[in-house]
């Protein structure tokens, strides 16, 4: 059963890392309001498009009053979002009922993801063969992150440019690396420091390439990059199902599950 301390550093780690995330980028709007928090970047890249709750939910009633302001707050904001909560801050953690809350409001399922933390790392189990790593450190590797995280998630390239891409996501408190194999970019991850905790996001590996043990190799060289930078030991993420099991292997535990749900159409 993971610890209450560790379902409250997912959730929170989750709003300041897209917070992070958004912050630099132009157009953007934060705001905390009425227990909603908004997180929009400004630009079409919808995951980077949140809102969210600001603590739990007190009751099914708080949950409805908060999800309809929720749609009037975003809205406003003239960009694709999606509305995310986490099981553990469902009224009475029931998640079946919060999906009827939200089903009948409008929300349509969209992703899910697992809240994970890890205090250390285990051992790597394979070192991948032919696989270049370089740090994220300029315009090219900038745009190589973003277009593989947006062909991985469905998103146009040019809303990740806008995003992943801009400069501001790229500063001392960032450590990237992107694998290249043959002279191409095949994978990628990224590795935040957030509030004394190294946060891993935009994990990406192409299709064609995937199952080599890539994503791990990045994962690891970004996450080495900021202990030397900072000596911050551990580290939390927010996983995809199909990425759950590559972290589990790599020390990583579960804490929370969080789902996000497509807003009612206008």
């Amino acid at each position: 059963m993971p610890a209450p301390v560790d379902i409250e550093e997912s959730n929170a780690q989750l709003l300041a890392a897209w917070t992070y995330f958004s912050k630099g980028l132009p157009g953007h709007r934060i705001e905390d309001t009425d227990g909603v928090s908004v997180v929009l970047s400004g630009t079409d890249m919808i995951l980077l498009n949140v809102v969210t709750l600001s603590s739990p939910a007190a009751d099914l009633p708080d949950l409805e009053r908060r999800a309809r302001r929720a749609v009037e707050l975003a809205r406003a904001g003239g960009v694709p979002w999606l509305f995310a909560l986490s099981d553990s801050w469902s009224p009475g953690g029931d998640a079946g009922a919060t999906a009827d809350v939200l089903g009948r409001l409008g929300f349509k399922p969209a992703v899910s993801l697992t809240g994970m933390v890890a205090d250390a790392l285990a051992p790597p189990r394979r070192a991948p063969s032919g696989l270049e790593l370089r740090r994220i450190t300029d315009a090219e590797t900038r745009a190589a992150i973003a277009d593989l995280n947006a062909v991985t998630y469905g998103i146009p390239i040019a809303a990740g440019r806008a995003s992943i891409a801009h400069e501001s996501l790229w500063g001392d408190r960032a450590f990237g690396r992107v694998g290249y194999v043959g002279g191409q970019p095949v994978c990628a991850a990224a590795t935040y420091i957030v509030e004394g905790i190294r946060y891993v996001g935009f994990v990406a590996t192409a299709a064609e390439h995937r199952r080599k043990g890539y994503a791990e190799a990045a994962m690891r060289g970004c996450l080495d990059d900021a202990l030397r930078g900072t000596g911050l030991q551990r580290t939390v993420l927010h996983a995809t199902d199909m990425g759950r099991p590559v972290y589990e292997g790599m020390g990583y535990r579960a804490v929370t599950r969080f789902h996000f749900h497509a807003p009612p159409q206008a």
